[in-house]
């Protein structure tokens, strides 16, 4: 009997003894990890707040050699022999970073323009003689066309620059860029282009008028908006008979 206690108590300190050996041959390091001696893979058991502050493998790793002393398995010490068990990092940043994207810029719906009103906007740049965008109080911005009036062409995409066509814009770029004007609209509001259709008021000058009048625009009348087309036509025949600009 006594024997058979012997042999019982042997075999028991022996598991006791061998089986952790085996599970966890060591203690824990100040990370709540350690090393498995058979291929120094790092199992990280009970994650500390020390591992904790690891954003990311690379961290962990080399908090790893730092306070772990096991000098022989730290050394070559890589990602894929760290087992994290189940451990997630709390400030991981993905690989792959999402393009900046621009601010969006909300645009500005015109004002309510009805047949015949007029509307105070500051002209912030001349697109060609006959062609400007302004802009209105409340901040929306526009091109508009001006009426009745031809001008050279300057900017069109499928024709050359025409004869007078620079001077034209260059006349208009120094009467109007950055000008107060007023729009006086007729009856048709937009052309087909999506272009507001104005006559341009400075002051008391109608400038439509004042392009034909130095020669610098011919008379292009489009119904319906022909409210000053008898006032066009006279300064157009007087700027032949002068042979200013497009008439030398």
């Amino acid at each position: 009997m006594r024997k058979f206690l012997t042999l019982a108590l042997s075999f028991v300190m022996l598991f006791g003894l061998v089986t952790p050996t085996f599970a966890h041959p060591g203690a824990l390091d100040e990370l709540g990890g350690h090393f498995r001696r058979a291929d120094c893979t790092y199992l990280l058991h009970h994650p500390t707040s020390l591992a904790r502050k690891a954003k990311n493998m690379q961290e962990l790793i080399a908090l790893i050699k730092k306070y772990n002393s096991n000098s022989k398995c730290t050394r070559g010490l890589t990602p894929s022999k760290v087992n994290l068990e189940g451990f997630t990092f709390s400030h991981t940043q993905s690989t792959h970073t999402k393009p900046a994207t621009k601010p969006t810029t909300k645009k500005v719906a015109l004002p309510s323009i009805k047949i015949n009103s007029k509307h105070t906007v500051k002209v912030i740049r001349v697109v060609d003689g006959d062609t400007v965008e302004v802009r209105f109080s409340n901040g929306a911005t526009a091109k508009v066309r001006l009426i009745g009036v031809n001008t050279p062409e300057t900017v069109h995409p499928n024709k050359p620059v025409e004869k007078y066509g620079k001077e034209a814009s260059n006349y208009t770029k120094k009467r109007l860029t950055n000008k107060t004007v007023t729009l006086e609209f007729d009856v048709q509001i937009k052309d087909r282009y999506g272009r507001l259709l104005a006559y341009v008021w400075i002051g008391k000058e109608l400038y439509n008028e004042t392009l034909v009048k130095e020669g610098y625009a011919n008379v292009m009348t489009i119904p319906p908006n022909v409210k000053y087309q008898k006032r066009f036509v006279t300064a157009e025949r007087a700027a032949r008979q002068a042979k200013k600009g497009l008439w030398k």
